[in-house]
């Protein structure tokens, strides 16, 4: 466990160091340059990781498999994983999604399996969320998450990754297919709703893991998640960005609960199907809104 905080604290304060004026410079290579294997940001991301952990292996896990980045320690063997959800600012500075973020096929998880060789392992994973600028010259909002805090049920994330099946002898001549592939949505912290993290550069980190470390000087809000069984788990945010207390008292902190209340009160809706339209204006999307819940601002 130390070596992984320290990994992580590493790789957030470096990207805290990149800040100028607020914002985290962006320089991306051109696809036709980065790894076919990635994305441009994801490779920026990686290519950032390794700077401040140049004797560790970064390496990238491929298009549509999750995490997208696994961190090797070849001295004592551990790894960890990075998954990357980034998303374009929109002209008027909100975030193009509002409540939720995809996570496609497979869902957050504070563990995730890899395959070592022939030994399947069970590893901790966070996620990095990044909100780039309308250009893509900058990240506005940057949230570097421990995955346990979106969800702590590593047999729920093994329960779909094997959900999906293919089924045959479709249509009429029998020779289509039907893949089943579930698509999951989970919070979205770049929500520019959510106050506590719009146009910060946070990280957000187990208390119990984290409270006894330097880093732990500068959390600003304790994070309550509280679980449908009504058990509750403390989460720091911290920004570095703050200036340090080494007298910080986190029962003085101020307490953020139930942050993705309007996730919670969705309701079951009919998918409209995509049926093209000739000879009328296309009708407005309807935009999720409405007030946030809980401690939020």
């Amino acid at each position: 466990m130390p070596e992984q905080n320290d990994i992580i604290t590493a790789i957030y304060q470096h990207f805290i160091a990149k800040l100028d004026n607020g914002v985290i410079p962006l320089r991306l290579k051109p696809k036709a340059v980065a790894s076919s294997q990635e994305s441009p940001f994801d490779t920026w991301v990686r290519e950032s990781i390794a700077e401040v952990l140049p004797h560790y292996e970064i390496v990238p896990t491929g298009l549509l498999v999750t995490p997208d980045v696994i961190i090797h320690d070849p001295q004592t063997g551990l790894f960890l994983g990075i998954e990357i959800k980034t998303l374009i600012q929109m002209p008027n500075g909100s975030d193009p999604r509002g409540l939720t973020i995809d996570f496609n096929s497979s869902v957050p998880c504070g563990s995730v399996m890899l395959n070592v060789g022939e030994e399947t392992r069970e590893i901790p994973c966070f996620c990095f969320f990044a909100l780039l600028s309308p250009d893509g010259t900058s990240i506005v909002t940057s949230v570097l998450m421990d995955g346990d805090c979106l969800n702590y049920q590593f047999e729920l994330y093994k329960h779909v990754k094997y959900a999906n099946v293919s089924t045959y002898g479709h249509g009429p001549y029998g020779e289509g297919s039907v893949r089943g592939r579930n698509m999951y949505t989970y919070p979205n912290p770049l929500n520019t709703k959510l106050a506590f993290f719009r146009f910060r550069h946070t990280l957000v980190v187990k208390k119990q893991d984290f409270e006894r470390t330097d880093v732990a000087d500068q959390a600003t809000q304790l994070l309550i998640r509280e679980d449908t069984g009504k058990q509750q788990f403390h989460y720091l945010i911290i920004d570095g960005t703050t200036e340090p207390h080494s007298d910080l008292n986190f029962d003085a902190l101020p307490v953020l609960t139930d942050i993705f209340y309007e996730c919670k009160i969705r309701e079951p809706k009919d998918r409209s199907p995509a049926i093209p339209r000739f000879g009328a204006k296309p009708r407005p999307k309807k935009r999720q809104g409405g007030s946030q819940q809980g401690n939020l601002f």
